[in-house]
């Protein structure tokens, strides 16, 4: 137990010491990282895997709701593939499906620069079972479970931006 407690000690002091700052931790009287995030208008992606995706990006982005001024749009189109030839049993069909699905996202400013253009992939498998629906649900799930994945992805990838954005703001003004 004293072991515990003195190992816990030393690596929060030597997290501490390399200067480490958690991408959402904000000092007092500073512009946080959330505040820029919720900056972000998501614009529409087709389809309900679109709809799932935007809906995602903006609990992650503006977790809080805060309603202010939209100064920068960001822009994502997917794609999904699926590959079933994985589990093959003696009848040649299979048991197992690997889905895959990528996403590329642009953030542009308010003057339509563009500040981010970059792509993200996740990939998940299933089961293919005998019974249609199981399978069809199995899909589905995989479907949604990568889609939350992107788009956490997307979001740590803003955050990361703009905590760069403000590190360079102090950086210049001390």
């Amino acid at each position: 137990m004293l072991f515990a407690r003195y190992f816990l000690f030393l690596c929060a002091f030597g997290v501490a010491a390399c200067g480490f700052k958690p991408i959402y931790y904000t000092p007092k009287g500073e512009t946080s990282v959330q505040e820029l995030t919720a900056q972000i208008r998501i614009l529409p992606v087709p389809e309900e895997t679109g709809r799932l995706m935007v809906q995602t990006l903006k609990n992650t982005l503006n977790p809080d709701n805060l309603s202010v001024e939209k100064k920068y749009n960001l822009g994502v189109s997917l794609s999904k593939s699926i590959n079933t030839d994985q589990g093959i049993l003696n009848d040649n069909t299979s048991t197992r499906a690997t889905m895959t699905m990528r996403a590329h996202y642009t953030l542009k400013d308010a003057q339509g620069k563009t500040v981010i253009d970059d792509s993200t992939f996740a990939m998940t498998s299933y089961n293919i079972l005998t019974v249609p629906y199981s399978t069809v649900t199995a899909e589905q799930a995989s479907e949604r479970r990568l889609i939350k994945l992107l788009a956490e992805k997307i979001s740590l990838h803003m955050a990361n931006y703009f905590k760069k954005k403000i590190n360079e703001t102090q950086t210049i003004s001390n």
